[in-house]
């Protein structure tokens, strides 16, 4: 009977002569040595698809009478074929990747508006920041903590929200942190008092958000199996263009209604988020490894405990910044990006408000970052994946960018240099809010990946929640909000510089990888050299005749 041919299987045929044994055992060794030279353990000897094989082999061979010389049940070929090729595949992974249909097509759509949402209630916010001031006579310190704490929240608690949607799938999930986040947008309109606004707007509505930040983002990896990288940038995109839309909305919204109708409305806008969250549902190929993990979670309280304190411990695994310098570097770049974008965003309209622009045309400050944004964000992801840009060079462009737009904020004291600045500054945010993902993959490698996010993630989450209430502090102290800007342009040019540094680090830690490289190449062909020569001699004589031989040598 034939079998399937299988790529771990090594050796194809019986074979047939004495010196055939030999030739296996080299090659054996030759595909170890191969296998090492690329950094890939394999265990030849014991592979339980060959076992698998084997034993199918020698079912037939002790019922000759059920082979009878002809050619393999289709059946038998299929089970073989199954049992070689498709042991280590991922449940989601495919011999032929099935093509998506309209509905998944539909899902994405629906990550697009969830995305969207999300945009909105993050640059809006810079519309609601004089209003709050004003109506709860509050300083701009004060009010800041309202989207801090709120953005704080949802940083740290999303680190907690991955082990939830594994059980019980991205459409739970979705569907109940929606409601929660749209809950404490609504209850926001009714906050008597700024501290109520920090439970309702900050924590409740973060909370919530913590819940259903990620659903979006995994559900469309789920349902995609090509075009990954395309599909996620569709999905990503509703962010920017909410940011556009957002602050135009709660402008009229406010000029109708005042702030807490506005609140009002916007909660119920953003109740659609249920709805898109009803639509992610899990593909059949990962309802079966779901279900696995929710049989196994099923264990005593001990057990329970320990494997939370395991994975609490695995997440905040700090030891990382201290392995991997470039990436601790890299995540402090990260950390001043993101209190120049906070601050950016949240002031930028009071800005304008504070130098005599309308309240009906300071939003077009925040608006024209959005769609500035979405713009640059598609120039950037097909330049970032040519192999003659380097991403870090790019990324430090964008912090060099920020600066450009501070200065041309702070020249041009008038609405049009207010917009000229927003649209530079969107160019900023797509230079590094697109690629920050891929830098880190670059600097640690795709294993280290979920760690160095989680960590990235909570460090950021402080920074997150003090940026905008220090650039306002500034501002109650110095009544001038070109003090606060100008602080901003400073970071962003220290930055930058920064930025440049872990560049050329980068650059010094491949040459020294490439070096080391190529001298284990050196040393691996030697050692595979050595291995082969002692098929390549010939047979040796008796141990007579030899001697003999050397009996006459010496006299000579």
């Amino acid at each position: 009977m034939r079998l399937a041919p299988s790529v771990d299987d090594i050796e194809p045929t019986k074979p047939t002569d004495v010196d055939t044994q030999d030739e296996k055992m080299q090659t054996l060794q030759d595909v170890e040595i191969d296998n090492e030279r690329n950094g890939i353990t394999t265990n030849v000897t014991s592979v339980p698809p060959i076992q698998e094989t084997n034993d199918l082999k020698n079912r037939i061979s002790e019922n000759p009478e059920a082979n009878d010389g002809s050619e393999a049940s289709p059946e038998e070929v299929n089970e073989g074929t199954n049992a070689i090729g498709n042991s280590h595949k991922d449940p989601g992974d495919s011999v032929t990747q099935e093509k998506e249909s309209a509905f998944d097509w539909m899902v994405l759509l629906c990550a697009f508006g969830s995305n969207l949402t999300f945009g909105m209630n993050f640059n809006s916010f810079s519309v609601f920041y004089p209003c709050l001031r004003e109506h709860f006579q509050a300083s701009s310190a004060q009010v800041g903590w309202c989207l801090s704490i709120q953005a704080f929240a949802t940083a740290i608690l999303s680190i907690f929200s991955s082990r939830p949607i594994e059980m019980f799938g991205c459409r739970r999930l979705g569907v109940i942190g929606s409601s929660i986040f749209c809950l404490g947008i609504a209850l926001t309109s009714l906050a008597p008092s700024l501290n109520v606004v920090y439970l309702t707007f900050g924590i409740i509505a973060g909370f919530g958000a913590s819940l259903c930040s990620l659903t979006s983002s995994i559900i469309v990896q789920q349902r995609f199996q090509r075009n990954r990288g395309l599909v996620n940038g569709v999905a990503v995109m509703g962010f920017s263009l909410g940011g556009f839309v957002g602050p135009a909305v709660a402008t009229v919204l406010i000029k109708h209604y005042s702030w807490s109708g506005a609140y009002l409305i916007l909660s119920a806008i953003y109740a659609h988020r249920i709805a898109f969250a009803l639509l992610f549902v899990t593909p059949p190929r990962y309802l079966a490894e779901r279900t696995k993990k929710t049989t196994d979670s099923s264990r005593t309280v001990k057990d329970s405990i320990l494997s939370i304190t395991k994975y609490l411990r695995r997440t905040f695994d700090f030891s990382i910044l201290q392995k991997e310098k470039l990436f601790a570097l890299f995540t402090g770049v990260l950390c001043l990006q993101i209190v120049i974008l906070t601050g950016y965003i949240q002031h930028c309209v009071s800005r304008a408000i504070h130098i005599g622009i309308a309240g009906d045309q300071a939003f077009w400050a925040s608006s024209l970052v959005g769609i500035s944004n979405t713009v640059s964000r598609i120039a950037v992801s097909v330049i970032g994946n040519l192999s003659c840009i380097n991403r870090c060079l790019l990324f430090a462009f964008g912090l060099f960018v920020s600066v450009v737009s501070i200065i041309v904020l702070l020249l041009s004291p008038n609405f049009a240099g207010v917009l000229a600045s927003a649209i530079i500054f969107g160019i900023m945010l797509g230079c590094t809010g697109t690629i920050h993902v891929v830098i880190t993959v670059d600097l640690v490698g795709v294993e280290l990946l979920t760690r160095c996010l989680a960590v990235q993630a909570f460090i950021h989450g402080f920074f997150r929640l003090t940026a905008a209430p220090f650039i306002g502090w500034i501002y109650d102290v110095t009544h001038d909000y070109n003090v606060s800007f100008a602080l901003l342009g400073c970071l962003g040019f220290v930055d930058g510089w920064i930025m440049l540094l872990v560049f050329v680090l980068q650059r010094r830690q491949k040459r020294r990888k490439k070096t080391e490289e190529v001298a284990l190449e050196e040393e691996t062909d030697h050692r595979k050299d050595r291995k082969r020569s002692p098929q390549k001699r010939p047979k040796q004589l008796p141990v007579v005749a030899v001697s003999a031989s050397n009996h006459e040598l010496s006299h000579c």
